[in-house]
């Protein structure tokens, strides 16, 4: 009788984290996400710029992970990362592809969401079919009040393989074909004003511009004011209608493939734009390529820019 309530009970379990993976939205509050973690149906990955601000207070049971092993290197920072790499990291924080995964950035500014945004994209992407982004992130958690815990998490290790499905993702070569008109998607960046008007640009970069023929929506615009928090579903939706961004096949692209996974995400996940992709590589890899680019300033004016930005750098 002890032994079938035993197994009763890692039935029970089983059901429950079943049932919560099954119905984890892409994007999650602090109060739902205290939920899940009492049921043991999730894994929280913290992807914070901050290791030590981690270990120092953290959401009970999460494990950390830097934003760097979902990226590629410097020079060309929106690169897939190795995936044997990937998943050795992984598995050592004890996280695989059936696994239900919360994903948390700092929550400090709208750009922190973007790479929770882009750790999902590149999760979605080798096979994990369950994630979430807890909207506000840490910050949100902290300000909820919920308990936190300090140190490493003790979890255990397991094996974990990779593999790439490419249908969210659109490489070079894919661009190089929208570009040369062999193509109907819509080009999407998610750039700021600057960077789309070419007056700024990514150390990455070789010089500013945009992709010939790329329209702008700046990922700014579907977060609240002044907030990391993601607007409600209902809003995006509403801004996505408003500004035509429901068309299939767009490609999102920005500098290195951060502001343009939070577009990604936003249509693909929440507004469920059938056919988004995005340009992981983005404009640090397409200019470095010397690609055709459109609003690049002369030489003389980038001469310029770049002198500016020097001594900004300098003040700053």
């Amino acid at each position: 009788m002890k032994a079938w309530g035993s197994l009763l009970g890692t039935i029970t379990m089983a059901f429950a984290v079943t049932s919560h993976a099954s119905t984890l939205t892409p994007v999650i509050d602090s109060f739902t996400l205290t939920d899940l973690i009492e049921d043991n149906s999730v894994k929280v990955l913290e992807i914070r710029s901050d290791e030590k601000a981690y270990l120092k207070q953290h959401i009970p049971g999460s494990v950390y992970l830097s934003y760097g092993e979902f990226r590629g290197p410097k020079t060309n920072p929106g690169q897939l990362p190795d995936l044997k790499k990937l998943a050795k990291a992984l598995g050592s924080r004890g996280i695989q592809v059936e696994d239900a995964v919360v994903i948390v950035h700092d929550g400090v500014t709208t750009t922190d969401f973007g790479a929770a945004a882009r750790v999902y994209w590149t999760l979605k992407s080798v096979g994990f079919e369950s994630l979430a982004i807890l909207n506000g992130g840490f910050g949100a958690y902290q300000k909820d009040g919920f308990e936190l815990a300090s140190g490493e998490s003790k979890v255990s290790p397991v094996n974990t393989t990779l593999v790439l499905n490419s249908a969210w993702y659109a490489d070079t070569a894919e661009v190089a074909k929208q570009v040369a008109g062999d193509g109907n998607a819509r080009l999407l960046d998610a750039r700021l004003d600057n960077f789309y008007a070419g007056t700024a640009w990514h150390d990455a970069a070789a010089r500013p511009g945009i992709l010939p023929g790329a329209e702008q929506f700046a990922f700014e615009a579907f977060f609240d004011k002044n907030t990391p928090l993601l607007k409600h579903a209902d809003e995006i939706d509403a801004i996505v209608s408003a500004n035509g961004l429901n068309q299939p096949g767009t490609i999102s692209y920005c500098n290195t493939g951060h502001w343009a996974a939070t577009n990604w995400f936003v249509l693909s996940e929440v507004a469920r734009v059938d056919g988004v992709k995005l340009y992981a590589e983005s404009m640090a890899e397409w200019s470095a390529l010397n690609q055709p680019m459109e609003n690049v300033p002369t030489s003389v004016q980038f001469a310029i820019l770049k002198t500016k930005k020097w001594f900004n750098s300098l003040v700053n």
